[in-house]
């Protein structure tokens, strides 16, 4: 591999220890926020990235992924930060607003970085098992992380979130370092031209469409299962740190699933992204049925999906949008499955609330399956007649 895909892969490695993650919900919840708070709040999160996404992926196109991923890091770092010292919903409201235009940033930027990387080196045809692997490195940060997090939530729930501000601060040098890729770009004049452009050439590719609509809802359902994993175990009796090791289970079992992405892919093909939802939604509706510890066994199930089928529908992506294009396009995907989440999350909070952390599964596993129902009959269609 290119020394730079190696040094990127560094930086996707311990950008993704997310010390964060195990505690993060408990933390708001120890600050008396409701779920339906932490609903509202993930709200804002999604509002952030819906007003930025599109722009921040049409400016990494423009000026250059490292710029893109730079502002990500900066702004991360100031968004843990007032996460771990507000007391009020107003300050938390800014984190999670910066938060949210930190990962516009960084969305799509990953992915086509890494790309063009390897196709200036002359080894596109290596992206899928680079992707794959790169993507297997990151989840293995986080069930590192997990533990990790879990240990020091356990000192104090802030301590991981103080921890995570000060990550990416250490690795604004190691980008400042990378070498922008010198491909040919065919960027328009205007952003907004741009972006117009980037709308059009999806409309003439209902297949690219189609593939966008699978990531935006597939995300949103693995997204809005997150804000109630820890309220589910902490129910249960779980102590933080016991959550940080399972969450390193969890992220193991991702680890293993997007590890074994390029070998089902070659064995299965597109049927892999026929098959994947409905495996997640017989998880969740377990996670919705079942009202005892035992329920904990399906979230390692979903995590396993979660790492399987997102470097296949990123590989397939990939292969079909072109380079002065790509971040923009993969980013209007985050942005569908944004504004999905800014009309669900703040209901699905309310009904933890009122009714149950189980209900709130089963109100997900019923959208999962008319949304993806409906995605994946399109997909099968644009396969065939491709």
């Amino acid at each position: 591999m290119p020394s730079q895909v190696t040094l990127f892969q560094v930086f996707a490695f311990v950008s993704r220890l997310e010390l964060w993650e195990p505690v993060y919900v408990l933390s708001l919840l120890g600050r008396g926020f409701s779920l339906a708070q932490y609903g509202l709040l993930d709200t804002l999160w999604y509002v952030a990235s819906v007003l930025f996404e599109v722009p921040t992926g049409a400016l990494a196109d423009r000026l250059g992924n490292r710029a893109s991923l730079l502002f990500a890091l900066l702004t991360q770092a100031g968004a843990f930060a007032l996460m771990a010292a507000a007391r009020t919903f107003a300050g938390m409201a800014a984190a999670f607003l910066l938060w949210g235009l930190g990962s516009a940033f960084e969305t799509g930027t990953y992915s086509a970085f890494l790309y063009d990387s390897l196709k200036e080196a002359g080894r596109e045809g290596d992206y899928g098992v680079v992707y794959g692997r790169t993507t297997t490195l990151q989840i293995l940060a986080s069930a590192l992380g997990a533990v990790i997090g879990g240990l020091l939530g356990g000192i104090r729930l802030q301590v991981p979130l103080w921890a995570s501000a000060a990550i990416p601060l250490l690795l604004c040098p190691v980008v400042w370092s990378f070498h922008e890729p010198k491909l040919q770009r065919a960027v328009e004049r205007s952003y907004s031209l741009h972006i117009r452009e980037s709308v059009r050439l999806i409309s003439e590719r209902p297949l690219v469409k189609w593939l966008l609509w699978y990531w935006a809802l597939m995300g949103t359902v693995v997204w809005s299962l997150r804000i109630f994993y820890q309220p589910l175990m902490d129910g249960y009796g779980v102590p933080v740190q016991s959550i940080g090791a399972l969450y390193l289970g969890f992220k193991l079992f991702m680890a293993a699933g997007a590890h074994l992405s390029a070998a089902v892919w070659q064995r299965w093909g597109v049927a892999t992204l026929y098959v994947a939802p409905w495996v997640l939604v017989l998880a969740v509706m377990g996670l919705g049925g079942i009202a005892s510890m035992g329920a904990i066994a399906l979230i390692f199930v979903v995590f396993a999906v979660e790492g399987l089928y997102m470097p296949a529908v990123n590989t397939l992506l990939n292969q079909n949008i072109p380079s002065g294009k790509r971040a923009t396009i993969i980013s209007l995907a985050m942005w569908i499955s944004c504004l999905i989440s800014v009309v669900v999350n703040t209901p699905l909070g309310w009904i933890g609330d009122a009714y149950s952390v189980q209900a709130a599964f089963g109100a997900i596993a019923l959208g999962a399956v008319l949304g993806m129902g409906l995605i994946v009959a399109n997909l099968r269609r644009e396969v065939a007649a491709a």
